[in-house]
């Protein structure tokens, strides 16, 4: 990011029927990504970013020494013992790096929040209106065949719906609600979503104002109860609940 390295760690996971893939965004150094106040926030992020066509490159010996070698550490050449020169080859695998210049920080800003809001939207089962948050290139709908979409914006389970759910503990959260019968008489319930006020933030297109309430969500939860059901809250606002109910409920 203009030659600089913001401290950022993003990571992504996509869950298929043959695995889990996680996507992990890692620049080293300690420089922010984004400074500025509330105002100027609100005012970048309501704003749709353009699709940018970055080739990335592989990652050179010198960076890749760098990232491995922590802080205080003497540098081989002040050591006695000889070490291989990670000059002559890099490890398999290595990582791809992607230059964004100075002036397009706030275009990477965009990026990463607006991926956030659609995420979590398509997570609650709004997926009209976590498209609005992706752009053409993330939609798949410039050119499928150079570039697949990044977000799957229609899967079967991702219908626009607001079902409310209530936790034991009075949070509120809209989202999606799935049954499955077990046998016997009982159900097999998931229920996915974001805490309603949050909700209404992304869907209004308030990512500054999610992005600050979010937080506080995750602080004031309280204490669930131990009734054999699993409750998961996310810090980005997702609620998780799954259940098993007797068949009248």
């Amino acid at each position: 990011m203009g030659g600089n390295h913001p401290p950022s760690l993003v990571m992504a996971s996509h869950l298929t029927q043959a695995g889990i893939t996680a996507y992990v965004l890692d620049p080293p150094g300690d420089d922010e990504l984004w400074s500025g106040d509330d105002e100027e926030l609100d005012g970048l992020l309501s704003t749709s970013p353009q699709d940018q066509f970055w080739r990335p490159r592989t990652v050179t010996p010198d960076e890749a020494e760098a990232r491995q070698t922590p802080a205080g550490v003497p540098s081989p050449a002040d050591e006695t013992v000889t070490e291989p020169d990670l000059a002559e080859e890099l490890p398999p695998g290595a990582p791809q790096v992607f230059d964004i210049p100075e002036e397009q920080r706030g275009w990477l800003t965009q990026i990463l929040t607006r991926g956030v809001a659609a995420t979590a939207l398509l997570f609650a089962g709004n997926s009209a209106a976590a498209s609005g948050y992706a752009t053409p290139r993330q939609r798949g709908t410039e050119d499928p065949a150079f570039q697949p979409g990044l977000f799957n914006l229609g899967p079967a389970w991702a219908t626009s719906s607001t079902a409310t759910f209530e936790l034991p503990n009075g949070i509120v959260a809209e989202g999606t609600r799935h049954r499955a019968p077990l046998g016997r008489g009982r159900v097999l319930e998931v229920f996915r979503g974001v805490e309603s006020h949050l909700y209404r933030e992304l869907a209004d297109g308030r990512i500054g104002a999610y992005l600050r309430d979010a937080p506080n969500f995750f602080r004031r939860r309280a204490t669930l109860p131990a009734d054999g059901s699993v409750y998961s809250l996310g810090r980005d606002g997702t609620v998780l609940v799954v259940r098993v109910l007797d068949g009248g409920e």
